[in-house]
């Protein structure tokens, strides 16, 4: 590889671990402070860098902040991987207590999400930018919904997209109830899935005709 190649390679990978690094520690300072306490000096120092560096990768600290909401948005969806593994519909009261595991420690996320909310709702510029990384994971979990139904040539009755949002929307609800204290949250996602999984997955056309005709 000539030099001129090499030295661009070294400075993508110096970029990207200056970044992850940023994102860590703005992670960390987040959670600790909220997102109106936090300072970019803060998060800065704690990545071990200047300010000049976090401006050199994110244009604001509302930036920053949607960038952790988004990887972490790519965290959960990997942790999830099991379900749906032999296929759709799986049993609710697996998949229920899989999503308490993935969430049980959650409840800075909790606050830090309900925290942008709010501050979404008085900003249009970031509002429209929030509704861009939600519509990102439910997309990604669409695709993922789609996949797994698909090995199995089977359908979903309605748009996975519509699932994927429906589930992103109550699983943020309860999340946000468990982290007050109720006890209830996953008894209420089973009871959500079972409704979800049973309506909304079928046979195609093709199959549920052959079936009847025997």
């Amino acid at each position: 590889m000539p030099a001129t190649q090499t030295q661009a390679a070294t400075r993508r990978r110096n970029r990207a671990r200056t970044r992850e690094a940023l994102l860590n520690a703005a992670t960390e300072v987040f959670a600790e402070k909220g997102f109106a306490a936090a300072t970019l000096q803060e998060i800065s120092a704690a990545a071990g860098f200047t300010r000049g560096a976090f401006h050199h990768h994110f244009a604001s600290k509302e930036e920053l902040f949607l960038a952790v909401i988004a990887r972490h948005d790519e965290e959960l969806l990997a942790a999830y991987e099991p379900i749906g593994i032999g296929g759709l519909p799986s049993p609710p009261h697996v998949d229920a207590q899989r999503w308490h595991e993935v969430h049980s420690t959650d409840q800075d996320d909790v606050a830090l999400r309900l925290e942008l909310r709010a501050l979404a709702l008085r900003d249009p510029a970031l509002r429209h930018r929030l509704i861009e990384v939600d519509r990102a994971a439910e997309a990604a979990t669409a695709d993922r919904l789609k996949d797994v139904v698909d090995a199995q040539a089977k359908v979903w009755r309605y748009p996975p997209g519509h699932i994927a949002a429906l589930l992103h929307v109550t699983s943020g609800a309860l999340r946000a109830r468990a982290a007050l204290g109720e006890p209830d949250a996953v008894d209420l996602m089973e009871t959500m899935l079972a409704l979800v999984w049973g309506a909304a997955i079928e046979d195609p056309p093709a199959r549920k005709s052959a079936r009847a005709a025997n």
